[in-house]
Order: structure tokens, then sequence, then C-alpha cells
């Protein structure tokens, strides 16, 4: 397929460049350059993007304003007709457009992280396997393009069904008036843009789902709150009653200690000691009656209070 629209391209460059002459044969057109090819990428992007004409461009005055463009701004010899550029980029903006559609597959397959170099040899090479080994001859008309506002409108213009598709090599020109029309002049016209859709049953279904599938993960988190608080308030209740009973076990442990120090003191043989401790002695016992009478007298205030 790519050998055959490149070989009707060579055709019409024959007839289109061609010098007419009396009793002479027609002389066959060169083969394009790579340097045409880019300048007439360059020149078609440059008059598409005019803001001073705008877009009311007929398809004629459209192509003689590139072929303009195509030869003020190059530096090489060329003589092509507006004809002749108009065909050529066909040419080019198809197979600019496939290479494209390679070169998303291999980047939609890869992870990202690959080189840039990696994506455009297997671009390259499925180009190839569907064009009979042919590789693409359009890689820097493509580099030129690729990134143009005007490349990707087009190439999503021609991504609709085979129905509506139709290839507009002069994207963003509205179509000229009926009068122009009835002269027979070639318009284009800007993709219309696609409005948004509402939203469909499947979709509202999906959505509320979505929703109802939200507001059982915030039931599911409350209730982990809910029951992280009261762990922690059982945490903290257990420690408060173990320091409770630690204190506890701490205060019976002074009280049997000093009741022993009491039995002692209570019960030593003082006949024994001298003067002095015997009188110590019997300071110690005196203080200890009379703190064993205080609290038994307390007791029994509590209990007759009782």
């Amino acid at each position: 397929e790519v050998d055959d629209d490149l070989e009707l391209s060579r055709q019409q460059e024959v007839r289109e460049d061609a010098t007419p002459s009396t009793g002479c044969k027609s002389k066959r057109g060169s083969n394009y350059t790579n340097l045409e090819d880019i300048q007439l990428c360059k020149s078609w992007i440059h008059i598409s993007n005019d803001p001073i004409i705008g877009n009311q461009q007929p398809g004629k005055t459209y192509w003689e304003r590139i072929a303009n463009d195509f030869h003020m701004n190059r530096n090489f010899e060329s003589d092509r007709t507006p004809n002749s550029l108009e065909h050529r980029f066909g040419i080019i903006l198809k197979e600019c457009m496939k290479f494209q559609g390679y070169y998303e597959e291999v980047e939609r397959c890869h992870p990202s992280g690959i080189p840039y170099q990696e994506h455009l040899l297997e671009a390259h090479a499925r180009y190839a396997r569907k064009a009979n080994g042919k590789n693409c001859q359009f890689e820097q008309c493509w580099l030129t393009l690729r990134h143009t506002q005007k490349f990707e409108s087009t190439l999503e213009a021609n991504k609709k069904p085979a129905k509506s598709r139709e290839l507009n090599l002069s994207v963003g020109i509205e179509q000229e008036n009926d009068e122009s029309s009835a002269q027979g002049q070639e318009t284009s016209s800007i993709p219309s843009a696609k409005k948004a859709r509402p939203p469909g049953r499947k979709q509202s279904k999906e959505k509320l789902k979505k929703n109802e599938g939200d507001d059982d993960y915030k039931d599911m988190m409350q209730n982990l709150l809910v029951m992280k608080t009261e762990e922690h308030m059982m945490k903290k209740e257990r420690w408060e009653k173990d320091m409770m009973l630690e204190q506890r076990k701490l205060k019976m442990e002074e009280e049997w200690l000093q009741w022993e120090q009491e039995q002692k003191i209570m019960f030593c043989d003082v006949t024994t000691m001298d003067d002095d401790q015997r009188a110590y002695v019997k300071a110690k016992r005196a203080n200890i009656v009379k703190a064993m009478s205080a609290s038994v007298g307390e007791t029994a205030s509590d209990e007759s209070a009782v």
C-alpha cells in the first residue's frame, strides 16, 4: 500500500511538474528531496496557523499560499507547483499518521523509562512489517509535525469511524460560502469539537456503586476508630488498677515491717540494757501504745457511726 501511494505521488508529480512545450514530450519531474519534504511540512504548519488570514482560506488559495511560503523559505532549488505540493503533502501526512499510530502502540506496550530511540526503532520495525519490508521515508517530516496542534487535530479527526473518516489536508480552514462552492473552489474545514455527553445509565450505576463502596469504607474506618478508642480506655483502666494493687502491696509490706519492729520493741528484754537503752525502749513503747490507742479509738468511732 505504501509503494502504491508513493508511485501515485510520482505519477502526479510527472503530470503537474512537466513543462509543456510545442512538439516536445512532457519531461518527468524529479523526485522530492528530504529538504523539500521538511520545508513543505513547515509551510503547511505556518499557513495553517496564520492568525491574520484566519480560517477563511479557500482550498485553491490555501495551497497557493503554502507554495509561496515554501518557495520564499527554501534554501535549495525547486520549482514545485501548488498542485504538486498539495498531492505530495497528502502522501506525507498519510504516512506520518501511520507511523504515529505505530509509535503510540509501542508507547502503550512499554513502561515508562524506555529510551526514546528504542521506541523509534520498534515503530520503524512495525511500519516495515506492514509495508512489506519498506522503511518509513518520512521520519524527519514526522518529527516536524508530531507535536503541532494541526497534526494532532488531523490525527484525531481521522480516528473517527470509517463512515465519517475523511483525510483533511488543510485542517483549521472552514468551508467556503455557497458562492465559492458554486465556482468549484475546494475548501477544508475544522473538525467540530466534541460535545460532552451526559453520563449514561451504566456510568450512573457504577458511580452509585462506587459511592456506596466509599460509604462502607467510611463506616468500616469509623468502627475501627471506635474499637481502637475502647481498647485504649481498657488498657488505661487496667494500668490504673495494676498501679493501685502495687501501691497497696507496698503499703502492706511497709506496715508489716513496722509491726515487726514494734513487736521487737514491745517484747524485748530490758534487764540486760543500760539506763539509756531502757529509757529509749520505754519511750518507744509509750509512742506505740499511744498510736495503737488512737487507732483503736478511730475504729470504734467509725463502727459506732455506722
